[in-house]
């Protein structure tokens, strides 16, 4: 019976499975106006749960594998997706939505290996741009808005 090691596979579904989770535990404090419907909690609580779900598939797919030096290799790029991760929900409490999306758009694309420059300059424009369109233009979802400073307040002229 091989003995087993704790490999990339085994470490990123860990990493998604337990930030699922503490992204769901959070996203129960998001207050629930009125009743029916699709309220403010619902996509961050079904984004969660899908990224602790597939966390566990993850896991349940896992191989062993043996050397420790691949071991080290594979959590820096999961230590560093998780960083920008937690960095990126706590810029937008402070820089808001399209500040934080703008910046965290290209970090995690130059993570997964796109180096183009104009390619991680149009993903900081178009990330923000598309999702806002997508969640808060089109589905009537609130923005989060930013403590220190907001770019919506800019834009709508307040």
């Amino acid at each position: 019976m091989p003995r087993w090691h704790t490999n990339r596979e085994a470490l990123l579904g860990l990493a998604m499975l337990v930030i699922g989770l503490v992204f769901f535990v959070s996203s129960t404090d998001i207050e629930v106006l009125e009743q029916g419907g699709i309220g403010p909690r619902v996509f961050p609580m079904g984004g969660s749960l899908l990224l602790a779900g597939l966390g566990l598939l993850q896991l349940a797919g896992a191989r062993p594998e043996g050397s420790e030096g691949q071991l080290a290799a594979g959590i820096l790029p999961i230590l560093a997706l998780a960083t920008v991760s937690v960095a990126y929900i706590a810029a937008i409490a402070h820089l808001g939505y399209l500040v934080s999306t703008a910046l965290a758009a290209p970090a995690v694309l130059c993570l997964f290996g796109i180096r183009s420059v104009a390619g991680l300059v149009l993903a900081a424009i178009f990330c923000p741009a598309a999702y806002h369109l997508i969640f808060f233009v089109g589905l009537g979802v609130f923005p989060p808005y930013g403590l220190w400073f907001d770019l919506l307040d800019v834009i709508q002229g307040y």
